[in-house]
Formats: C-alpha cells, sequence, structure tokens
C-alpha cells in the first residue's frame, strides 16, 4: 500500500484514465492549486534462479541468479 498524505484535502479538477499509457494504464488526477498526480502500472519482466540444497528443512541457497527486474 502507498498512502499519500500530500493529496488529502485537495479539490479535484479532472481526473483521466489512460488505458494504454506510454508505460501501461495510467491515472492521472489534476488538482485546482496546480498539482498534478499520476500512477503508472508498469510491468516487468525478472528471471529468478536460485541453486539450493535440501538437506530437509529450510533449503540452503548456494547460488542465486535473478536478474534485476527489465522493464517493458
Amino acid at each position: 500500500m502507498v498512502e499519500c498524505k500530500e493529496l488529502s484535502g485537495k479539490v479535484v479538477r479532472a481526473v483521466t484514465l489512460y488505458e494504454d499509457g506510454s508505460d501501461g494504464p495510467e491515472i492521472c488526477i489534476e488538482f485546482t492549486d496546480g498539482v498534478v498526480f499520476n500512477a503508472c502500472l508498469k510491468t516487468s519482466t525478472t528471471l529468478e534462479a536460485r541453486c539450493t540444497l535440501d538437506e530437509g528443512g529450510q533449503p540452503q541457497i548456494l547460488m542465486d541468479y535473478t536478474t534485476p527486474a527489465i522493464p517493458r
């Protein structure tokens, strides 16, 4: 959860929903004081790969090959 306390009490001028924004679905909220709030649902791809040793109980991670997220 992300709480945006600085937006509380502001008066909304316009709300725009973009189904296909440049980074994915997006919402844009414009307030009467000139503040604009944008939220975008970004997707990314990661490769998760680990080498583990299971001797009963919690497996021990021998090597983690996981890559950082790759923006789509």
